[in-house]
């Protein structure tokens, strides 16, 4: 018998029509068979960028309601990429049974390119479980359709851009979206594309203030980028998957309410522990969980990471922090209140 897997849920259908859904709590029943398969605790590398989230929360309640014993070693590289080389070296000197990796850089540092993954820089003897990996087709971390990566499967968290844009225009109308980004960032740049491509058919154009395109981005580029959308006429401004921006999340969103401007976010952190108006995610446990089934299925049942598939999450979660709203005085239609979580 298989462990259980968590429902992917959240309050939200990609769909494209909004509908109020109940949210249910998920039951995990504790497996028997799992439990005995599972006599030595299960032994994973977690490789952080700023120490644990609520996915790893997730992670963890995920074996621990499945009386699944694991033993976790974290290594947190504090943002720093360069650490990654040294903690490759450590896991090689003490071999988990796998490597639970956060977020595109250090996912695409541990595990490589689908096509151009070095066994002597990379991991590819062990299975890698990602996380927060918002385009890992895009970024080359996961093979193209029709092809599989051996040791490679994972969780990512993005909601599709459709229905990021709808959730945008459910809140208020959308012409022009202002996004400030890291441009070193490839999931960045892969999401400022889509969104390019996106809004010659949703009818709206992307103004992009890229940042670091001659040095290193700093905090204080923050302001003035945010200044020269609004002079451009931005409706909003789009926080999506960039762990510089998610770093100085309140400058930005500060930046933005002095500039008249609210703040859309694509993950959850910026609006539950920010300061963005609005957003459409995954919730982080929910994420956790997920990745935490995946690793079940390749440590306890014995499939391969080639043959589980890449997911995320098919429900989603619009939130509203209202404490932004009343800054900017937009308060949401009474429509999103049907379904939108309020965080005051």
């Amino acid at each position: 018998m298989k462990t259980q897997r968590p429902d992917k849920g959240g309050i939200w259908r990609s769909g494209g029509l909004f509908t109020a859904l109940i949210v249910l709590a998920c039951l995990f029943v504790p497996d028997a068979n799992a439990q005995q398969s599972a006599k030595e605790p299960l032994k994973i590398a977690m490789i952080l960028w700023r120490g644990e989230t609520r996915v790893e929360e997730g992670f963890r309640a995920y074996f621990s309601e499945e009386n699944i014993p694991v033993e976790l070693t974290v290594h947190d590289i504090g943002r720093d990429l360069s650490k990654i080389p040294g903690i490759i070296d450590d896991i090689r000197n003490n071999p988990p049974d796998l490597v639970y990796t956060w977020g595109t850089g250090i996912t695409s540092a541990v595990a490589g390119k689908y096509n151009a993954a070095d066994p002597a820089k990379n991991i590819t003897e062990l299975p890698i479980v990602f996380v927060m990996v918002s385009s890992p087709w895009k970024t080359g971390i996961a093979a193209p359709t029709g092809q599989s990566r051996p040791n490679v499967t994972g969780a990512t968290h993005m909601a599709p851009l459709a229905a990021q844009i709808n959730a945008i225009r459910a809140y208020r109308p959308m012409d022009k979206l202002g996004v400030v980004y890291n441009s070193a960032e490839d999931n960045s740049v892969s999401n400022i594309n889509d969104l390019t491509e996106l809004g010659k058919t949703m009818g709206f154009d992307v103004l992009a203030a890229p940042l670091g395109t001659d040095r290193a981005p700093t905090p204080d580029d923050i302001g003035p980028a945010v200044a020269s959308l609004t002079k451009r006429g931005a409706d909003i401004l789009y926080i999506g998957p960039d762990n510089f921006i998610g770093n100085y999340r309140d400058i930005l969103t500060d930046a933005g309410f002095a500039n008249g401007l609210a703040a859309f976010s694509a993950t959850e952190l910026e609006v539950r522990d920010g300061q963005a108006m609005l957003g459409l995610v995954s919730r982080y446990e929910l994420v956790g969980r997920l990745a935490a089934s995946k690793v079940s299925e390749i440590l306890i049942d014995g499939v391969s990471p080639a043959d589980i598939p890449i997911e995320t999450l098919d429900r989603f979660s619009y939130l509203v922090r209202l404490s932004a709203a009343r800054k900017l005085n937009l308060y949401p239609p009474l429509a999103l209140l049907d379904y939108a979580e309020i965080i005051e």
